[in-house]
């Protein structure tokens, strides 16, 4: 987490502590790029988040140098989370010279994205206009949209989509408020599932145009048999293979629980108090990540997931229980709860309503493997196409018609 600080204040972000600090020490960037390359993986990615990160881009960028003189035969890839008002041209080409990820945080259609901070609408849109104008393959392939879905937005969800998917965006993430949504009733489900079934339209006429699923919770993969495997630990980022520095140089589990930038309620407290690991220059500090699981385990917000329910029912008894996922985080914000099985209500309809809405979209695009092959052998003639005119001195020219051509990644 490059600085605790953000240029955007929105309503519903979960970091409510801005920290003093201008930003993170680079000794503390420098041993936690440390403790990864000392982990002795062939891999491994390097997220930069915040706050907003585009706050301290130099250091950003040293981390990346000091990586690329490090690194050996490691293969490192880059990861970087942003609110994206920050995002010069001039960053934009560094971000793809070095192939980063971008996870921008977007909520779409200026109704649903100004709720947030005003303003933002306008200089988000002539972002992605830059992108599909002078990076449409680098937009298509590496940047995903993350959409924060809330109870007062459901009704722009397929708007927000629809435009997405306009300006080019070929990966499109949906999750509900991690935390507790005092809006929620009754009859926001039956809103969250008609713009669900427009979003599944949406993608299915995008599908048979281009091969392409755009939306993340239709390209998974096929929804299980409920009386499937279900994993004992109901969220990756607690084992023992990842971690988070705060500005403060303190290594935790997960960002949800650092104590640092944000407050807690009682059953989120008991969590941050055993995922906390330390100094990140500590010599413990690879050890103590080795025993997340186990502390994880011991914590019933992480385990138990059949033995839990919302008000729509058990989830024992759910079609959906093998596939779905709940962070366990938004369990500890059921204002007053100490109940480590209790979920939110949205987070449960949400989930029920998109592997529904997955499972009706599979029976509908049985052939999506032959026409996801079709885009990827189109993609690769039209970028053979354009190297040979650019190798031959004609014009080089790229146009937005061809974006979401690729194969997404996980799709």
């Amino acid at each position: 987490m490059l600085s605790g600080r953000c240029n955007l204040a929105c309503a519903y972000c979960y970091q409510d502590r801005r920290r003093v600090r201008r930003s993170i020490r680079w000794e503390s960037v420098r041993a936690a790029l440390d403790a990864a390359l000392s982990r002795g993986f062939d891999a491994f990615w390097v997220e930069f988040s915040g706050g907003e990160p585009l706050l301290e881009p130099d250091l950003m960028r040293r981390a990346v140098a000091y990586l690329e003189g490090h690194r050996g035969p490691c293969e490192v890839s880059y990861a970087l989370t942003t609110n994206g008002t920050l995002l010069t041209p001039e960053l934009l080409d560094f971000l793809v010279e070095h192939d980063f990820m971008i996870r921008l945080s977007f909520d779409g259609v200026a109704a649903a994205q100004d709720l947030r901070s005003s303003g933002t609408f306008a200089v988000l849109d002539s972002l992605l206009d830059l992108l599909r104008r002078d990076h449409p393959a680098y937009l298509r392939d590496n940047v995903t949209v993350g959409m924060t879905l809330l109870a007062s937005t459901i009704s722009h969800l397929a708007e927000g989509v629809r435009y997405l998917i306009s300006k080019g965006v070929a990966d499109i993430g949906l999750a509900p408020l991690a935390g507790w949504e005092l809006e929620w009733h009754a009859a926001t489900r039956a809103e969250l599932q008609e713009q669900v079934d427009e979003v599944l339209q949406l993608s299915l006429d995008h599908w048979r145009r281009t091969g392409l699923v755009p939306v993340q919770f239709l390209s998974g993969a096929p929804v299980r048999d409920s009386r499937g495997p279900v994993s004992d630990l109901m969220c990756g980022a607690v084992d023992g293979r990842a971690m988070v520095v705060d500005p403060d140089g303190q290594a935790w589990a997960c960002p949800v629980f650092a104590a640092s930038v944000r407050s807690l309620p009682p059953l989120g407290a008991e969590a941050s108090r055993a995922f906390a690991l330390g100094d990140v220059s500590a010599p413990a500090l690879v050890r103590r990540l080795r025993g997340l699981p186990a502390k994880a385990r011991a914590l019933g917000i992480f385990t138990n997931k059949r033995g839990k329910r919302s008000s729509y029912g058990a989830c024992a008894r759910c079609r959906f229980v093998a596939d779905c996922h709940v962070c366990p985080a938004s369990i500890c914000h059921i204002p007053g709860n100490r109940d480590p099985d209790l979920i939110p209500d949205f987070q449960c309809a949400f989930n029920q309503v998109t592997l529904e809405a997955r499972q009706r979209f599979d029976e509908m695009t049985e052939g999506r493997a032959s026409a996801a092959w079709y885009a990827d052998v189109r993609t690769a003639l039209h970028e053979l196409g354009e190297a040979i005119k650019a190798s031959s001195g004609r014009p080089h020219t790229t146009g937005a018609s061809h974006a979401g051509g690729a194969p997404q990644k996980g799709g």
